[in-house]
């Protein structure tokens, strides 16, 4: 729908009708003062340009980020707590109804805002973080008026009203965590007003009520709404963006529910059911209408209408323009019939399989849609023409905001990749490091997978409580990499970064009395993997430390057995930081594989005859060049990455080459020429002998370590991390 501009009547009268004597300047100062107020009246009647500083959310299953899963009943979680749920975009489920991401994700996307977290199950809150209300399930309109109406519904009883009286009550608490005014905070805030109404008209319809007798609860759904943005105007909202309906007529579900054998009952050219989606644009027309009378009523505020029916609708009238496939009605998740649909037998359900490649469908499970119809949608919205008034980004940098393939969408240029000036810092190891998080108050974490303490599976998702084990702050960070990431233990760099930045060395956790954001938090431990063990375990790969390349014992087919985990360790890896990324991380530092040819441990492991080793390095080629392999795909899935999140400034840290250079040339690094003998150790001609290892009785050490690169074999000396530790953070390794 078109959005009307304000009406200026100027009456074009002569001035001599009534100013018989006037001057020809007189009436040219006159037109001009005419045209200037005009021009001052309609520019003023623009929408004002905001920086949205968080994201309030309202509403149902289309926003509802993970609020039904935290109140869901543990012994009967919802279909969304299973796969495929979440598989596309965060690999796991989130509590999102949809394969990856919702029009919601998108929008704090392009904003450069964290993804909104669910309320419900969330131990803090903030305006900086934002705060989602949406439930699955949930209606405008309370469930006593359901029930009084003879429409009883299994699902939630959280409706609007109970949602905006649950923000009403933490609203204290949310203003006084900030020394910013209450009211500022709110105007500052994005108000998404749902999707809601939905579920209003899903029940009655599902219960096989007329179209009439739905069609009377349009007025007081409506009147639901508009009371609900009075009420959040009244407490200091400035903006709100109010979504229409959907065209139900081209749901899985509704066109299994209504199928007819009678061909003209669907459009031709699209297949959905029009005597439904005229029921949409009714619900829509009168929306536009209220939402009309809020914005004479408060001028001060934006209203904003989002076309969901018509930014939704096009993908079906012409599909493969938008890379979906044709006549894309079936849902890509579900089983049975012509739509792919069958009551009770939905997707998340064993034995309910789903397509190979959502992306092209634009229906997930029925009732909701994929993240790739999400994407289009929340770019038609933000970018236009769905949006009514549009929204005013002209006092953002705009830049590439109109680029419609790609998934994330931001307004201002990422920062450069340097870390020397750098508030936001996170490491991502996949070897010998830590992952390293500094939030805003300049705090560092290491956060590595605790085997066996944390162990999450979409079966039990929602179950696992941490909060018994670690700090109630960093609990979520945790529980959502539990699964996804696990890196291994020496701490030396880290170290280094600390001191660089001027901060405090980082604590380990485990056997700390206290921790605090200051000192930051360490949870790094030593043989952690990124995989679980029971998957390498399963592969025959057993070893108290699942140090997974030590436990093959030969070459040949075990080398290609390695490979096959590189794209496993790759996908844990970018896991977690798509989820630190929804957690509110800004910057990256993401290191690479070392050279394993150099490693006393290696070589003494696969002592080969002299032809096998490099003649200047005396390394093992075939290692280095595994090690670079596995670099190779960690800079792909990177660049992929930074992509879908140009807001994030993801670097890579070239651990392989800035350590390398000691073996090429040693002695320009102040080390012994062709030193690849561990420091610390016995036995052999790398001063390496496996069970006899620095640390063990009767295993001595060099007595200059600074003169070595290897310290015992696994791991390097002071001052090899020293020097890779400045070639990273002053260049040129990242």
């Amino acid at each position: 729908m078109e959005w009307s501009k304000r009406n200026i009547r100027i009456l074009q009268r002569r001035h001599d009708s009534y100013l018989p004597m006037a001057s020809s300047l007189k009436k040219l100062i006159t037109s001009f003062l005419l045209f200037f107020f005009y021009t001052i009246i309609v520019a003023s009647s623009e929408p004002s340009c905001r920086r949205y500083k968080s994201i309030i959310s309202f509403g149902d299953s289309i926003a509802d980020t993970g609020n039904y899963l935290h109140l869901s009943d543990v012994n009967h979680p919802p279909q969304a707590a299973f796969l495929p749920y979440g598989e596309t975009f965060f690999s796991v489920p989130t509590g999102r109804n949809s394969d990856g991401r919702l029009i919601i994700d998108f929008i704090a996307e392009f904003l450069g805002l964290p993804y909104v977290p669910p309320y419900f199950g969330s131990q803090n809150v903030s305006f900086e973080q934002g705060v989602n209300f949406a439930v699955y399930g949930a209606t405008a309109l309370d469930r006593a008026f359901f029930i009084e109406k003879g429409i009883v519904s299994d699902f939630t009883n959280v409706s609007l009203s109970v949602q905006l009286n649950t923000f009403k009550q933490i609203l204290p608490t949310l203003c006084a965590s900030s020394s910013r005014d209450c009211r500022e905070m709110l105007g500052d805030s994005l108000i998404l007003m749902g999707e809601i109404g939905g579920n209003d008209y899903n029940y009655p319809f599902f219960e096989d009520k007329s179209i009439n007798e739905i069609k009377e609860l349009t007025p007081l759904i409506i009147k639901a709404i508009s009371d609900a943005i009075v009420d959040l105007i009244d407490l200091g909202g400035k903006t709100f963006l109010v979504p229409g309906s959907f065209p139900a007529g081209c749901s899985a579900a509704y066109l299994t529910l209504f199928q007819t054998a009678k061909e003209e009952d669907y459009d031709p050219l699209t297949g959905c059911l029009p005597w439904l989606n005229d029921f949409g644009k009714h619900h829509d027309e009168q929306l536009k209408t209220e939402i009309k009378r809020l914005r004479k009523r408060y001028p001060h505020v934006n209203v904003i209408y989002a076309d969901y029916y018509n930014s939704l609708y096009r993908l079906y009238q012409e599909p493969t323009k938008y890379g979906f496939k044709n006549r894309p009605l079936a849902a890509c998740c579900g089983v049975g019939g012509q739509y792919n649909f069958t009551i009770g037998e939905e997707c998340g359900y064993e034995g309910v399989g789903y397509c190979q490649n959502p992306s092209e469908y634009i229906n997930w499970d029925g009732y909701h849609l994929t993240e790739a119809a999400h994407q289009k949608m929340a770019h038609g919205i933000l970018n236009g023409p769905y949006a009514a008034p549009a929204f005013n980004w002209s006092c953002l940098d705009a830049a590439s905001v109109d680029n419609e393939s790609s998934f994330a969408f931001y307004l201002s240029s990422r920062p450069p990749p340097s870390l020397t000036y750098q508030n936001h810092l996170l490491f991502v190891t996949n070897r010998s490091s830590a992952l390293v998080i500094l939030q805003q108050t300049s705090e560092i974490y290491s956060v590595s997978r605790m085997t066996s303490t944390i162990l999450l599976k979409p079966h039990s998702f929602h179950t696992v409580k941490p909060s018994f084990i670690l700090p109630p702050a960093i609990t979520s960070t945790v529980a959502s990499l539990s699964i996804l990431l696990q890196v291994k233990s020496l701490l030396v760099f880290i170290t280094w970064a600390a001191e660089f930045l001027g901060l405090p060395y980082v604590p380990p956790y485990f056997g700390s009395k206290s921790v605090s954001f200051d000192q930051g938090v360490n949870f790094a431990v030593y043989g952690a993997t990124a995989l679980d063990r029971a998957l390498l375990v399963e592969k025959g790969i057993k070893s108290d430390f699942t140090n997974v390349s030590l436990s093959v014992s030969s070459r040949g087919e075990s080398i290609n057995e390695i490979k096959e985990l590189v794209p496993l360790v790759i996908k844990a890896t970018s896991s977690a930081i798509v989820e630190l990324i929804d957690l509110g991380g800004k910057t990256f530092l993401v290191p690479g594989n070392f050279p394993l040819g150099c490693f006393p441990a290696y070589l003494t492991l696969f002592d080969t005859s002299e032809k096998e080793h490099d003649p200047f390095t005396g390394c093992i080629p075939w290692l280095n060049d595994f090690g670079e392999y596995h670099n190779e795909q960690l800079k792909t899935e990177l660049t992929r990455l930074q992509k879908l999140y140009p807001h994030v400034s993801i670097i890579y840290a070239d651990y392989y080459n800035s350590m390398y250079p000691f073996f090429q040339e040693p002695a320009k690094y102040g080390r012994i020429d062709l030193n690849l003998a561990a420091c610390c150790g016995v036995g052999g001609q790398y001063n390496f002998t496996i069970d006899e290892e620095c640390g063990s009785k009767g295993v001595s050490y060099c007595q200059n370590p600074s003169e070595c690169v290897n310290w015992d074999g696994y791991h390097l000396t002071e001052a090899a991390h020293l020097k890779m530790a400045h070639g990273l953070l002053n260049g040129p390794y990242v």
